[in-house]
């Protein structure tokens, strides 16, 4: 084989091996995922540091779940009434599984908005949600964020209450983590 050949294979194996080696499955182990109930005259939050989940830019796959004894209010008494409410017994673990509807590039630096569709899972009960996620290529990986609401009688839970006044039934969901390569 000619020298020019033999080098002219070798950077094409070298530029095939970088394109198929790059990373398609970004992933977080402790992402933050947030929930606002309001009700007339006060409102809480409830957070957890535990979110964890992938996307698998190559499939279009997405996967993230929070245990539920994650979610912290601020007040341990509406801590347990959350954990029942939600039978956390039986139900651990609040899932979202979808695809992305919409594609990512990428080598585009920049943030892009892009859509997931699925199936997201509370206390047993499944419902299909779309919901946009902003993700942004930073230089540890990608910073991911959601926000979108739900109401939590769709799910087949009753609203809680103080005395007589009642948690509103619409509550504001956000996600945010840092996605690394695996």
């Amino acid at each position: 084989m000619s020298k020019n050949l033999i080098f002219f294979l070798s950077l094409l194996l070298m530029l095939m091996g970088s394109h198929t080696s790059f990373a398609q499955v970004y992933a977080t182990q402790a992402g933050n995922a947030t929930f606002k109930a309001k009700m007339p005259l006060n409102s809480y939050t409830g957070e957890s540091d535990k979110l964890q989940g992938t996307i698998d830019f190559e499939t279009g796959k997405v996967v993230f779940t929070v245990p539920v004894k994650s979610i912290k209010t601020g007040k341990d008494k509406r801590d347990e009434h959350m954990y029942e409410l939600l039978e956390v017994q039986k139900y651990p673990n609040v899932v979202f599984e979808g695809k992305l509807a919409d594609e990512f590039d990428l080598d585009k630096k920049s943030e892009q908005t892009v859509k997931v569709k699925g199936d997201f899972t509370l206390a047993g009960t499944t419902r299909q949600i779309t919901v946009p996620l902003n993700l942004d290529p930073v230089s540890k990986g990608i910073q991911l964020n959601a926000s979108w609401s739900l109401l939590i009688t769709d799910y087949g839970l009753e609203r809680p209450s103080l005395m007589f006044i009642k948690v509103n039934d619409k509550h504001e969901l956000d996600v945010n983590a840092l996605l690394k390569e695996e």
